[in-house]
């Protein structure tokens, strides 16, 4: 099997990719843009999340870093309060607790006020054949923290954003929705629908002055998203799934940053709104495909359909 590089990126694009953080994204640039705007970030006690939290913060946001173990997400919070000098608040919870969204909610506007950017960035992952999922809901559960608690977030923050006509959602989604792998099924899945639903959801906040963003975050080797996500039984029996195993790890060569400052560029760039509803990938480079968005329906993107997912027929 080729390398995750080699199977999902065009080698006909002209567009520059990335292992790491560069000009058009340097935290430099937005360093103190986004003083008094109020961040939740789900998932943001460890690998991705914190570092979208420190990022956000280092911009001048007000960080709220929710997560479910409670140690990793008060540490992302003091970090903030110490070495940020950015307000931070730690809450504790899982996206899939129907009680989660009204409470969380109602703990960042007590503390730090209306949410302006989301970004759901909690996920789960399952790496396993069907045949050897003896447990079915391990692939739901998949499913409910990647599309379910997701939705249920931005259905929470939604009411407050239209009243303002302002906001920012940003989900975290994967390249592994949009190319076929074995292995994957519910993860892809769950991504796949949070895609869709990105490019329909645009089309009922734009009016209301709501940009959102379905994005692809990285290939990371730091990310915590794999950790427990193998069926070892499967990887015992499945020949397939040791060689996608063994070819998977050394395409994990990108930094933390790339995300977390594309992240922030998307919240804080007012040229990132022509991107709005779209699929993109942090590893290419933001400032050139915003340059070919900027033209409108007389540039690729819109005539081509590019950066939405779709079938093509006959």
């Amino acid at each position: 099997m080729a390398t995750m590089e080699n199977l999902y990126r065009n080698p006909t694009s002209s567009i520059t990719y990335h292992h790491d953080t560069y000009p058009y994204i340097s935290p430099s640039k937005f360093a103190g843009s986004l003083k008094n705007k109020v961040v939740l970030i789900t998932g943001a006690g460890r690998g991705i999340g914190r570092a979208t939290a420190l990022a956000f913060a280092a911009a001048g946001g007000s960080v709220a870093c929710m997560a479910r173990t409670r140690s990793d997400v008060e540490a992302v919070a003091k970090e903030i309060e110490q070495n940020r000098h950015s307000r931070s608040i730690a809450i504790v919870g899982n996206v899939t607790d129907p009680e989660a969204p009204s409470r969380v909610l109602k703990e960042v506007e007590t503390n730090l006020g209306p949410v302006d950017i989301l970004i759901n960035n909690a996920g789960i992952s399952r790496i396993s054949d069907i045949e050897h999922e003896k447990d079915m809901l391990k692939a739901w559960d998949v499913i409910d923290v990647n599309m379910r608690g997701t939705l249920a977030f931005i259905h929470a923050v939604l009411p407050s954003m239209i009243l303002r006509k302002s906001g920012c959602i940003i989900n975290v989604v994967s390249v592994l929705a949009t190319i076929s792998l074995p292995y994957f099924s519910a993860y892809s899945s769950a991504k796949a629908a949070l895609i869709r639903a990105t490019h329909i959801m645009d089309m009922e906040f734009r009016p209301h002055g709501i940009y959102s963003y379905a994005v692809h975050p990285c290939m990371c080797a730091d990310s915590t998203l794999g950790q427990g996500a193998l069926n070892v039984e499967a990887h015992e029996k499945v020949d397939g799934v040791k060689q996608f195993m063994k070819d998977f790890v050394p395409s994990m060569k990108d930094t933390l940053a790339l995300p977390a400052d594309t992240f922030v560029a998307l919240a804080a760039d007012p040229e990132a709104k022509h991107m709005s509803g779209k699929y993109l990938d942090s590893s290419q480079d933001l400032g050139e495909v915003l340059r070919e968005a900027k033209k409108g329906p007389e540039g690729r993107i819109e005539k081509e359909g590019l950066y939405t997912l779709k079938v093509d027929t006959l």
